[in-house]
């Protein structure tokens, strides 16, 4: 394995505590393609040994390995040859009978170094040198430069990778222990979460976090961590803590804790634990004050004849057992006894259940808390039917589950108007900016974690401690704090999928605007559109909007910040899928308003990043309107509107032009009222008439710059979008202007023939930065008499199938923003 002893004087270094390297002095040489770097790995695993070829093959391929998988590795076997003999290593590899070996004596290695500088420390700790065992301890932790052998695909590379992670974590552990014994209480509290975030099921981590809680004068929040961490083995493993975490705990309660006296915490993990809780303590609680103002209606009701019962439903994250928590606390505040049960095991939620009714007696105005409801569906039928209505009158019931109570409690006369449903929504802005806040945040790093959580508890929460613990510390670097906060969020919030066909409906989902079965079906291969779509609308984290569904706030952002990590290539197919779905069928195949509105949201999503499209396209709100053609009974109606909107030179246009050309106008027109709304025409122009280029001057300008760039090839025509007239919402982005520019997208990408297209525009400030970002160059004005922009494009120059990609490497690689724990100026003007 890596790390065997080796002659460290050797004229080139092994580094594989991170990306794997190989340097000569101070030059760093290149490896070659990831799985090169593969076979090179599994030969020092493995130095001073023979590595048979089959074993080298199913090392990097696994049970995948191509037919040409021997001859491939014999070319790999043959550079790496030739890059160690340019360290003058030319018999560093020896083979035999088809096996080969790579001679440990002669190259030096970093995870050798990393050993032998954790045996040091073990002994120097033995001798009582605690300051000398903490100094070895950190230059072994500080060899390493990121994940072991990052970037080394198979099966061999990952076992080798995690065996180096765990040694990495026993070190760590080692000198925290280390730290501790000399004082350092406060420094260790502050690294500790953001260990436990990474290595979830680590209980020695816990052990230090108690001690180091205690020793801080935080005894509070040690039992508190203690608590939770009990009710979660339970919950998780159906154990309790280990031996030493619960004489930890005994000796806290004894305050008894400041000195070891002999007892030692253990040495590296022999058990199993879990990650310390997300939720924030209890004198932290942000928010919810509509939920919390529901419960003290109930506090407050006299008794009735039946229970009140109030049911919380939410994703994962959002807060809902912190709610359940303070809720408690309130209740007791006032005198009423509480009893809260977390979701078990379901014969143990019975139990504990009929428990509860019996220690009832006597006892006035109980409160039974129920979380994670979602996992006593098999009691669900007996606690409605028969449970529940046998408590007493004065009796408050609080549920919380992922999903809200089914059908069958709703159309039951039994609890008719008795239950109160509350949505747990997001945070807002200034209460997630307070939970920072109150978690001890670097002002600095505030807003980027309030930015990038979107509201949600689990993911504000999570990265305050990790932010609080960079503060403290400066570490870890901040590429590795997102990698971590963004692997917790995925974790918790999107939980696990079945199959790689449905974790990459999620992707999907997260990816575009809205998530329909044709976009399944034509972006995920397989042909199980119908059952993805199903999967994915019965997920707690996936709504259910008007042009299909959706993942919002920083699950979307989590899993597309994962996606292009983990996996660049399947990110940018996935992308182009998208995009070509959305603009070569979706917005070619878009007529109703409602679709051209989902349309153009989906595109602006995609261009996000670039800053520019979402300001001119809206975000919310329906179209709440129907297309039409105009009819001569519409004509006045028409001409009055662009009067009033933009004058009189507009109004003699519109009538121009309606009597010329009445299919080139679209009316958008209410719904409910029939009232006109908003209207445009798209000019279809080959050779214009005399009359029609003196009647509309701005088509007189347009012209002119067709002929300067030359005459239009056979079968070729201009488009003109003459008239954008849309009293209410000329200058901002609405649903209606959404139907304007899917018009026009539209145009320019699959109108047959189309050689130059042109916008005329009364507010040309504002379109200005779009058709910049669009590729739209501005006309020049041959005649100063109208109060118009014009903006065009020569689509014989840069064609459609060009043009749509030109911000396609922006949309895929710029960065991301919010950036999370980027630091930000707060210092007063």
């Amino acid at each position: 394995m890596i790390g065997q002893p080796n002659v460290v004087s050797a004229p080139c270094r092994f580094t594989v505590l991170g990306p794997p390297g190989l340097y000569r002095g101070e030059t760093r040489l290149d490896l070659g393609a990831p799985q090169q770097q593969a076979v090179l790995m599994l030969l020092l695993v493995n130095s001073g040994s023979f590595v048979r070829m089959g074993e080298l093959i199913t090392g990097v391929w696994g049970d995948r390995a191509p037919a040409t998988g021997e001859a491939v590795i014999r070319t790999y076997i043959s550079r790496i040859r030739r890059l160690l003999s340019e360290c003058g290593l030319e018999s560093a590899i020896s083979s035999r009978s088809g096996s080969y070996m790579l001679d440990p004596s002669l190259c030096a290695l970093d995870a050798t170094e990393f050993a032998d500088l954790l045996e040091t420390a073990r002994q120097e700790r033995a001798r009582g040198r605690v300051a000398a065992a903490a100094s070895r301890l950190e230059q072994a932790l500080g060899l390493w430069t990121g994940t072991a052998l990052a970037g080394v695909p198979g099966e061999a590379a990952g076992c080798e990778r995690i065996r180096l992670e765990q040694l990495k974590l026993i070190a760590t552990q080692e000198l925290l222990r280390l730290r501790l014994e000399r004082g350092e209480h406060a420094e260790v509290v502050a690294e500790v979460p953001l260990l436990i975030q990474l290595n979830r099921l680590e209980e020695p981590l816990y052990e230090i976090y108690l001690l180091a809680l205690y020793r801080c004068g935080r005894r509070v929040e040690a039992l508190e961590v203690y608590r939770t961490v009990y009710d979660l083995l339970g919950k998780e493993l159906g154990v309790g803590p280990g031996p030493r975490l619960r004489e930890i705990h005994d000796r806290i309660l004894r305050a008894d804790a400041d000195h070891d006296d002999g007892f030692a915490l253990a040495p590296w993990a022999e058990r199993p634990a879990v990650r310390a809780p997300d939720e924030s303590a209890h004198w932290r609680f942000v928010g919810r004050d509509a939920e919390r103002a529901a419960f003290q209606d109930l506090l407050k009701r006299s008794r009735g004849e039946r229970p009140g019962l109030l049911f919380f439903r939410g994703p994962a994250g959002i807060g809902k057992s912190t709610l359940l928590h303070r809720l408690a606390d309130d209740a007791t505040a006032v005198g009423r006894r509480v009893w809260h049960l977390r979701g078990s095991a379901t014969a143990e939620a019975r139990e504990h259940l009929v428990r509860f009714a019996e220690e009832l007696s006597g006892v006035t105005g109980p409160i039974l808390i129920i979380d994670s409801f979602e996992e006593l569906e098999d009691l669900e039928p007996w606690l409605r039917d028969e449970y529940l209505r046998r408590l007493p009158g004065d009796t408050i019931i609080v549920l919380a589950g992922r999903t809200g109570p089914g059908a069958a409690w709703l159309v039951d006369p039994a609890w008719s108007g008795t239950i109160v449903i509350r949505c747990l929504d997001v945070l807002t802005a200034p209460e997630s900016a307070a939970l920072v806040e109150s978690r001890g945040v670097d002002p600095g790093l505030r807003r980027s974690i309030v930015d990038f959580a979107a509201g949600n508890p689990f993911a504000l929460s999570l990265a305050a401690e990790v932010g609080r613990s960079m503060s403290a510390t400066g570490q870890p670097p901040r590429r590795d704090a997102v990698r971590h906060v963004v692997d917790d969020v995925l974790a918790r919030l999107a939980g696990s999928a079945p199959t790689d066909a449905h974790r990459w409906a999620l992707h999907v989902c997260a990816h575009a605007r809205h998530t329909t079965e044709d976009l399944l079906r034509a972006v995920v291969p397989g042909g199980r559109a119908a059952e993805l779509f199903d999967w994915l609308r019965a997920q707690p984290c996936v709504d259910t909007a008007a042009h299909g569904l959706d993942i919002n706030g920083v699950l979307r952002e989590a899993l597309d910040h994962d996606l292009r990590w983990r996996d660049p290539a399947g990110y940018e197919r996935m992308h182009r899928r998208i995009r070509h779905y959305v603009m070569d069928e979706l917005l070619r195949d878009a007529r109703e308003p409602q679709a051209s509105v989902a349309a153009m949201r989906t595109i602006s999503h995609l261009r996000r990043h670039g800053g520019v499209v979402r300001r001119y396209v809206s975000k919310e709100g329906e179209a709440d309107v129907r297309l039409s053609e105009a009819t001569p009974a519409d004509h006045d109606e028409l001409v009055t509107m662009a009067r009033e909107s933009d004058g009189e030179f507009t109004a003699a246009s519109v009538r121009f032009w309606l009597g010329r050309r009445p299919e080139a106008f679209a009316l958008l027109r209410c719904r409910e009222s029939n009232r006109l709304r908003a209207f445009m025409s798209w000019l279809t122009l080959r050779t214009p008439e005399r009359d029609e280029l003196e009647a509309d001057p701005v088509v007189g300008d347009v012209w002119h710059d067709v002929s300067r760039r030359g005459a239009l090839p056979p079968g070729a025509h201009v488009a003109i979008a003459r008239h954008l007239v849309c009293p209410a919402f000329e200058a901002k982005p609405s649903p209606v202007t959404d139907v304007f520019q899917a018009r026009m997208m539209r145009g320019w990408l699959h109108e047959p023939g189309l050689a130059a297209s042109y916008l005329v525009v009364a507010n040309g400030q504002w379109w200005r930065p779009l058709m910049a970002y669009l590729g739209q160059y501005e006309v020049e004005r041959v005649r100063a008499d109208h109060p118009y922009t014009i903006f065009g494009h020569d689509w014989l120059a840069d064609p459609p199938e060009e043009w749509r990609d030109h911000h396609l490497e922006e949309e895929l690689w710029s960065e991301r923003h919010p950036s999370l724990f980027h630091r930000q100026d707060v210092s007063p003007a």
